[in-house]
């Protein structure tokens, strides 16, 4: 074989879009802050291991995978540090790396003014990384 004669299927990760925002969920009855990283332009199948994805060395506290397999959703507690890569496994075992640029300041915000009380809000306080 010679490497003239070989062929290169593209990339398909190249396709995969990021949303990153705050958003609140209810957990165990009580709203909470998160920040929400979703991504789409990919299959994410559905597999007993739960998913999980990982910025840097923060890992979402879950991961949930659209009904249809083209979006995941992962919610984290924890500050995200500026990155270049958006990991996604299953269990313990990463299964792909998304290049994707991670930059905390351009992450929309929720007006915490406008929020409740009630709401835990592990972020209201923190300065953000830059």
């Amino acid at each position: 074989m010679i490497a003239s004669e070989l062929i290169r299927l593209p990339d398909l990760r190249k396709d995969v879009r990021l949303e990153l925002r705050e958003v609140v969920r209810d957990v165990f009855g009580k709203p909470h802050i998160f920040i929400r990283v979703r991504l789409t332009g990919w299959r994410f199948p559905g597999r007993a291991p739960k998913p999980f994805m990982v910025i840097g060395d923060v890992v979402s506290r879950v991961v949930i995978i659209d009904q249809n397999g083209l979006g995941a959703n992962g919610y984290f507690d924890k500050p995200l540090p500026a990155a270049e890569r958006v990991s996604v496994g299953y269990g313990k075992i990463i299964q792909w790396d998304f290049d994707l640029p991670i930059r905390p300041k351009e992450i929309l915000r929720l007006d915490r003014a406008r929020l409740t009380k009630e709401i835990v809000d592990p972020f209201g306080h923190l300065p953000m990384p830059e």
